[in-house]
């Protein structure tokens, strides 16, 4: 548009005075067609993660569609148009069990009801248990499944209306990552692929592969204030709604009954979401004596001592906390109070830029 209202001033204005100030501004209009052209913010780099500490389990056999849509809170029906599937399983009082991704098992002779679900290894046992123990007479079998690498592929950057993908690669199952775009991408490789980091750049160009745990995936997570696993979803200590369940799509309110789904119902419809997982920002990484486990339910304290929330999870420069929303909402200095150190550490918080501008709370 600026390159075309240019080129229609230097018309008129080389009509008028065409010997003065046509090679000027014949000049002018090249500079800014090349600035047009180069101009633009270049876009960053993938970072690409190895999940080692996520395992599937397997559900398959033609009940496991009206068997799934029981157990869970999202709606199996999704799947006539998608591959993979936020949710949550829920325990009978409303509290989470666990989270996971669920995808179409993707091997091309793979049952029509086959789907693989992604969870935390420190789960998955348990998962397994979990399920099997609701089967009963439904023709379905549930399993560990060992076939495959999950990976995540994402951007610490975005370019405004970026809008780029990955390449294709029959030999790779690369999904977007339902719950938000910047999440990225989620990849599962065969672990027979003897070749998988020239398999990542094929669809990654130029991409940083990391195979440090998951460590610069979960800084990055905790930065958006997004909780995975068991670590931030702790079995039995919070709600669905708590954990931006119906923020990240991963529960439907049109479907039928599920575990736990009355109070998760009756919660979403009254509006009453006192507190939910947000991030947490530090000015320099902070430097702790005490042994991890005594950060789980750390108390963050606001500026005039009150405990706002506990702490889910700490990496880096980065942490995610459940807090009250009322309470440190539009933002502030709060402090990060640890068992057995002697000083609060500072940090921050703010509202996601993904949340919906209004939230119903109450204190």
């Amino acid at each position: 548009m600026l390159l075309s209202r240019c080129t229609t001033s230097l018309n008129i204005i080389q009509q008028r005075w065409p010997a003065m100030v046509g090679q000027n501004l014949n000049r002018t209009v090249n500079s800014t067609r090349s600035l047009h052209q180069s101009g633009s913010t270049q876009s960053s780099p993938y970072t690409v993660a190895h999940l080692t500490e996520r395992k599937f389990v397997r559900v398959q056999g033609a009940d496991s569609v009206s068997f799934l849509q029981g157990l869970m809170t999202n709606d199996m029906r999704h799947f006539e148009h998608c591959g993979v599937m936020y949710a949550m399983f829920l325990k009978a009082n409303g509290r989470v069990f666990c989270d996971t991704l669920i995808y179409k098992r993707p091997e091309a002779e793979a049952e029509p009801h086959d789907y693989l679900l992604e969870c935390d290894a420190s789960v998955a046992s348990r998962l397994e248990k979990h399920l099997k123990l609701y089967r009963l007479r439904k023709k379905v079998q549930v399993g560990m499944d060992e076939t495959y690498h999950v990976w995540a592929a994402f951007k610490n950057e975005i370019a405004d209306g970026e809008e780029e993908g990955p390449n294709a690669n029959s030999r790779l199952h690369v999904l977007k990552d339902p719950r938000l775009a910047r999440l990225g991408y989620r990849v599962l490789i065969d672990k027979e692929q003897s070749d998988t980091r020239k398999l990542l750049n094929s669809i990654f160009p130029d991409a940083v592969v990391s195979t440090d745990k998951a460590d610069p995936y979960t800084e990055f997570r905790y930065s958006l204030g997004i909780g995975e696993g068991e670590e931030n979803l702790p079995d039995g200590k919070c709600f669905p709604l708590e954990c931006n369940c119906d923020l990240l799509h991963g529960v439907s309110f049109h479907k039928g009954c599920y575990i736990g789904q009355e109070l998760t119902a009756r919660t979403y419809h009254t509006g009453v979401i006192r507190k939910r997982l947000m991030p947490l920002v530090f000015e320099s990484v902070p430097k702790l004596s005490a042994a991890p486990e005594t950060l789980r339910d750390a108390e963050i304290k606001n500026s005039e001592g009150t405990v706002v929330g506990k702490l889910r999870g700490l990496f880096g420069h980065h942490a995610i906390g459940l807090l009250r929303i009322e309470k440190i909402l539009p933002g502030g200095e709060l402090t990060l109070n640890v068992p057995g150190e002697t000083n609060a550490i500072p940090c921050r918080t703010n509202k996601p830029s993904w949340w919906p501008k209004e939230l119903n709370t109450r204190a």
